[in-house]
């Protein structure tokens, strides 16, 4: 017999209490980018997660009041460009809600057509499986079709206590 989970209630504390929570643990740094009816949109992430390997599945979140998002619903191709150390610039500029990300940013098509950053990679070329209202965030499952291994020379970059940091490979 199942138990249905309880309706979480919204308060102030716990919400606070979640961030402070996750601000303390380390998440790998990734920009995701997509081609909207507005041309590019992308946005930093540190919730990429693997999902499944057979289907090749990885997840995202993000608020549902990114400009990314709107654009997902419009095409769903996406690149996800897993990021080093040695790019905090890109994570920088693709953090910032609502700035123009790709002024002054160097990108050409995918294959598919979504912008694809330069990055030593590795780079996952994919398509939006679904996605799943939860709140105040959506979260994303992408059907990764194609990848590009590339060479990972410099060490990873993860979001920890608002900020990045360096971890050796």
């Amino acid at each position: 017999m199942t138990t249905p989970n309880p309706t979480p209630s919204p308060t102030h504390e716990l919400a606070t209490e979640l961030a402070t929570a996750f601000r303390g643990h380390p998440a790998g740094v990734a920009i995701l980018t997509t081609m909207g009816a507005g041309g590019p949109e992308g946005l930093t992430v540190s919730s990429l997660a693997s999902v499944s390997v057979v289907p090749a599945v990885a997840s995202v979140s993000m608020g549902n009041g990114s400009t990314t998002l709107a654009a997902l619903k419009e095409g769903s191709r996406v690149v996800v460009h897993m990021l080093d150390a040695d790019r905090t610039d890109l994570a920088d500029a693709f953090a910032v809600p609502g700035a123009d990300h790709f002024v002054g940013t160097e990108w050409i098509p995918s294959t598919e057509g979504a912008p694809q950053l330069s990055v030593p990679g590795p780079v996952l070329h994919g398509f939006v499986q679904a996605m799943t209202d939860t709140g105040s965030a959506t979260l994303i499952a992408v059907t990764v079709d194609r990848i590009d291994i590339g060479n990972r020379r410099a060490p990873g970059l993860v979001r920890m206590a608002r900020g990045w940091h360096e971890i050796p490979r």
